[in-house]
């Protein structure tokens, strides 16, 4: 055939024509669902959400939500601690990091939340680490944190890089416990 003899395919038809390649699956991650598969599948996930919430477990897991944080939802400065525990894990560098740390700090006490106690221990003053430790040890009586590994990392950097004997032992005998 020759170039003149072909025909010219409009933008519509080479559109319509992408996804009906040879050397794609018709099912797969990239594959669109008809309108009556996501019917089904919103009409399915609306009634699992109507379920939670007539069965009452919201309030469950709120308060699941609230002990982890050391956060309740009564709490009149919820919104300012999660802010200030939000700049201490976004902190760019150790500087910024440590004055977010010490912001919350002056206002607040310490949180019992197993993730925020973690960035605690990465702070200059050994008694605000000492501290941290007491919390975490009184927190392990009750529970178990979700992030096991970040905080065995957090406690064995202390104890292989701390100069003050008495948090090389803590971190030792913490990380025994967990």
């Amino acid at each position: 055939m020759s170039d003149d003899r072909k025909r010219k395919r409009s933008w519509r038809e080479i559109d319509r024509n992408k996804d009906r390649s040879d050397h794609r699956p018709e099912s797969g991650a990239g594959h669109k669902r008809g309108p009556r598969e996501n019917a089904s599948a919103s009409r399915s996930h609306r009634s699992a959400l109507d379920q939670l919430f007539n069965s009452g477990k919201v309030g469950d897991l709120v308060k699941k939500r609230d002990l982890e944080t050391g956060i309740t939802a009564d709490d009149p400065d919820a919104p300012s601690r999660r802010k200030l525990t939000e700049k201490i894990s976004q902190a760019p560098d150790k500087d910024s990091k440590v004055a977010a740390m010490d912001a919350y700090l002056e206002k607040y006490a310490l949180p019992a939340d197993f993730d925020v106690l973690s960035l605690l221990l990465d702070h200059p003053d050994p008694d605000v680490v000492v501290s941290t430790l007491d919390k975490i040890e009184a927190l392990l009586e009750i529970d178990k944190p979700r992030r096991v590994r970040t905080l065995i990392a957090q406690l064995k950097t202390l104890q292989d890089l701390s100069e003050w004997g008495k948090l090389r032992r803590r971190a030792t005998a913490l990380l025994d416990k967990l």
